[in-house]
């Protein structure tokens, strides 16, 4: 009897074993990376019950291993988690390209550097996979103890081993295809702006002559009326055409923008000089300001007049939309990855991140188009000056953004800026 259910508990495991091949299998087929980390934990604890589990992925924009998700701990506690690639624990998985027990390799978790142990005490990681690609860590797996109390075994072991090394080559994919997507949209916004520019100068310049001539008509009858509330209508019909006259400087600034006249920018002392501009309405609306400088980096070559237009622009937009207040961040940092065509490989990568209501996922592709607004009174042109004054500095802008329908926990806008040190 021993021996026949001994036989049944082996066909079992190689049943589960091809269906579970068969499943590392589809995951290559997975393209959203969010959906994918959801799959691999499912299944991580399909196989086995641990509990923390962290997905570390490579940053290239920042060049380390940030934690990108986080199951079974604290996400505060995961806060200032990553791994850079030239520190000891990369580099030891770089170089043995093989799962670590830490509790039974305590010399190898002594080589790891002081805030390598303290993140690794701190995600209670007790057993850990390297993420490879062509002989190149991608990312990272750190699991916490057995929910049971018990010991990993080496089956259990070499079937994560199996599966996490597909799940390697489904992250790259997703990585890869998210990244042409990106490409894509980037190439049709910029030629949707471009046409979009060409007009919007086209119809500035043709309305600017009429405009000027009714101005002047409008002062011009204003000195033969003697009536006070007919004068009084006269002023608001030259602040009306003031108005107009504005919009189409906006127009005229969106489809050319003013070249930079650029000079040495300390970027922390301008954020600075634009944070203090705004806050009284920081204060008013009770917001939570963090303002985080990580780079040693300071100044680079700008207009920095129209940079302060650009972070006006935006941290206002963020403000805006926490009229109950709220949290709203800004970081700087350092991206050392790709660079730009003829252009030094380092750029600012500064991040404005509110927690406000969100901008509705159909309205995200034509935020940067003239005169597209979400708001009361606004003139929709603000952010389309915003995108030309930076591709001006040859630099870039991403938003991403959730609602609080979309994500009551995890509302808010991102928006990221790429600007290169020349």
């Amino acid at each position: 009897m021993f021996k026949s259910m001994k036989s049944v508990f082996k066909k079992n495991r190689i049943e589960f074993g091809e269906a579970f091949s068969e499943f590392s299998k589809s995951l290559t087929l997975i393209i959203d990376i969010e959906q994918l980390k959801d799959n691999v934990i499912a299944k991580i604890r399909e196989i086995i019950h641990v509990d923390p589990i962290l997905i570390f992925l490579h940053n290239p924009d920042m060049n380390r291993y940030d934690v990108e998700e986080v199951r079974g701990l604290a996400v505060d506690g995961a806060s200032g988690m990553y791994f850079f690639p030239e520190e000891p624990l990369i580099r030891w998985f770089t170089i043995n390209e093989s799962s670590l027990l830490i509790p039974e390799n305590p010399a190898v978790f002594s080589f790891f550097n002081e805030r390598e142990r303290d993140i690794l005490t701190r995600s209670h990681a007790t057993l850990l996979f390297p993420l490879m690609v062509m002989n190149r860590v991608t990312g990272l797996v750190s699991m916490g103890p057995k929910t049971d109390g018990e010991q990993f075994s080496d089956p259990e072991i070499d079937l994560l081993n199996t599966f996490l090394g597909q799940a390697a080559f489904a992250f790259e994919n997703a990585y890869l295809y998210q990244q042409q997507k990106t490409r894509l949209k980037k190439m049709y916004r910029a030629d949707r702006l471009a046409t979009l520019g060409q007009l919007a100068a086209g119809a500035a310049h043709e309305i600017r002559n009429p405009l000027t001539s009714i101005r002047s008509t409008i002062q011009y009858l204003e000195k033969d009326l003697k009536d006070t509330a007919k004068r009084g209508l006269i002023v608001d019909l030259i602040g009306e055409v003031d108005r107009i006259n504005d919009i189409i400087e906006g127009l005229l600034s969106f489809s050319k923008p003013g070249k930079p006249q650029r000079e040495t920018v300390n970027l922390r002392n301008l954020l600075e000089q634009t944070l203090n501009l705004v806050a009284t309405t920081v204060r008013k609306r009770r917001i939570d300001l963090t303002f985080e400088y990580s780079s040693e980096e300071t100044t680079f070559m700008a207009d920095p007049a129209q940079l302060k237009q650009v972070f006006l622009n935006i941290i206002m937009n963020a403000l805006q939309s926490m009229e109950d207040g709220g949290r709203f961040k800004i970081t700087v940092a350092l991206k050392r990855h790709e660079g730009f065509p003829g252009q030094n490989k380092t750029a600012f990568l500064i991040a404005f991140t509110d927690n406000g209501v969100g901008i509705p996922n159909e309205d995200l592709d034509h935020i940067f188009d003239p005169f597209f607004t979400t708001k009361k009174d606004g003139t929709g042109l603000g952010l389309s000056i915003t995108y030309g004054i930076v591709h001006q500095h040859g630099g870039d802008i991403e938003i991403e953004s959730r609602t609080a329908e979309d994500s009551p926990k995890d509302h808010g806008t991102t928006v990221t800026l790429q600007l290169p040190i020349h």
